[in-house]
Parts: C-alpha cells; structure tokens; sequence
C-alpha cells in the first residue's frame, strides 16, 4: 500500500510540474518526425506567400507522411487544391482536420468555401449554417449563406433552361427522324413504326403487331390452299360420302383462312387510316428516338 501510495504522489507531482502528457499522435512516431514535419510546413507555407503551388503541396505532403493528422499541413493542403481548383481534395484533406476539431469554425468556413467555388450551393449553404451556429457573429459565414441561396436559385433556373433547350432539341431530332421514317412501308405495314422508336417496350409491341398481322395473312394462305385441296379431292371422288366429306373439310378450311386473310387486311387498312387520319395514335405514326445529347461542361453548358 505505501508503494502504491508512493507512485500516486509522485505521478500527481509530475502532473502538477510538466503539465499532462501528450497522447501519441500515432503508433511509432518519433519526436524527430513532428519536429521534421513542422519544418515542412513552415517550408509550405512560404510557398504558398510565394503562390507556388505545387512546391507547397509537395512540402505540405512530405508533412503529413510524418504527421497524418498534422492540422496545419491538412489545411494548406485545403488551400492549395482549393487554389489549384481541385475542390473535391480540398474538401477532403480539410474535411480530416475538422474529424480531429469539430469546433473549428474557420474549417468550417473554409469547407463552406470550397463547396461554393465548386459550384455545389446547397452543400455550401449547409456547411456555411454550420459555421454561422458555431459562431453567430461571423459574418462572413453569414453572407456565404445568403450568396449560396442566391447561386442555388440561379442554378436551378439554368438548369430548368437546359431541360428546356434539351426537349426542344429532342422534340426537333424526333421531327428529323419522322420524316425520314415515314416512307410507303410505314403508311401500309402496321406497327412498322413502332419497331422504329428505339424504345424496348414500343418496340415488343411493334413486333407483335407486325407478327400477328403477317402470321394471319401467311397462316389464311395457307389454310386456303388446304381447303382448295380438299376441293379438288371431292372431284376425283366416286362415291357421295367421300365427295360431301371433301367439300366439308374444304369449305371450313377456306371460309377459315378467308377470315385470317379479312384480318390481316383489316390491320393493313387501320394502319393506313391510322397513319392519315388518326395522327399515329394507334400505330405510332411518331417515333420516340431517344438520341444521347454531346456531352457538356456543367458549368457552361451552351
């Protein structure tokens, strides 16, 4: 007990002299690599009075390979892609450091900031409020606010303009690949247009339509040439059983196929009127191409 009594006192006595002792900043780190760090640094932020970037950010780098979470080397790291305009990594590297001081408003400005220049207002809004809660009396964070809102109605407005600018384009490609669809074989051969949308499910039905109208007209051909047959059996007949039987099967068989072909033809008529009279509306007499637009800056997308 008086051992233990002893290492209690002697541990409050160091406390009391040296302060509390500092955590580990990470597994095996030496006191020469924090010194060699902050030497980096220090170099960097030179640098980066100087507005050379990439010298900075090979220093700032060579700071943080001996100091993971060394807080300023993250945040010149912030400031010098942000400058590079390379917000995703600025927003990474200052994102690390607001992990280690949650309560930092100027790093969480500075995310705010870089959310803004990279033209993602609603992010910077949200990361501005934060600022602005941490300290209500910041200004700056205050106006952010205010600037992201107004960015972020301008954006969507643009982005209403570009929808419709890119459903004028479409609506005029459509027009483009009508004229140039609507040919002879669209205006007789039903569900011919359909086929042509490029879309899967118009395009099942256009093929089922077609299918249907030319497995009637095949299969009524051919059930009339089978009743023809049957006609010509009855002839060669000699006794009258055999004779009536022949003109039965014969009879049914072309009235049967005579329907198949009246169907067949009805289609071919109802596609006809469909694509003159009816404006394609059961046919679709107006292909549906969906064409892929080039490819645009989102900032300046015209």
């Amino acid at each position: 007990m008086k051992a233990i009594r002893l290492i209690s006192c002697a541990l409050s006595c160091a406390v009391f002299l040296f302060g509390p002792l500092a955590p580990l900043r990470g597994e095996g780190q030496s006191v020469e690599d924090l010194y060699m760090a902050a030497d980096h640094v220090s170099r960097a932020d030179q640098y980066l009075a100087m507005t050379l970037w990439d010298e900075a950010e090979k220093e700032y780098w060579q700071a943080v390979s001996l100091d993971y979470d060394n807080v300023k080397a993250r945040q010149g790291l912030g400031d010098v892609y942000r400058r590079k305009q390379m917000y995703d990594r600025a927003i990474e590297n200052v994102q690390i450091v607001l992990k280690s001081q949650p309560n930092n408003v100027d790093i969480q400005y500075l995310i705010s900031l870089s959310y803004y220049d990279n033209h993602q207002y609603e992010q910077a809004r949200l990361a501005a409020e934060k600022a602005l809660q941490m300290n209500p009396e910041l200004a700056k964070a205050e106006n952010l606010v205010r600037l992201s809102e107004a960015k972020k109605r301008d954006q969507d407005l643009e982005l209403q303009l570009l929808r419709t600018k890119e459903a004028a384009a479409l609506d005029s490609f459509r027009l483009v690949q009508e004229a140039k669809s609507k040919g002879f074989v669209g205006y007789v051969i039903p569900g011919w247009w359909m086929i042509q949308t490029g879309e899967p499910k118009t395009m099942r039905t256009g093929y089922m339509i077609l299918g249907t109208t030319a497995g009637l007209f095949l299969g009524g051909y051919m059930l009339r040439s089978s009743g023809q047959k049957f006609y010509d059996q009855a002839v060669t007949g000699s006794d009258r059983p055999f004779y009536q039987d022949r003109v039965n099967i014969g009879q049914s068989r072309y009235k049967a196929g005579g329907y198949m072909i009246d169907a067949a033809l009805g289609m071919f008529f109802l596609n006809m009127a469909d694509s003159f009279i009816l404006k394609g509306k059961i046919f679709g007499g107006r292909t549906r191409v969906k064409p892929s637009l080039p490819d645009r800056d989102r900032h300046n997308p015209y």
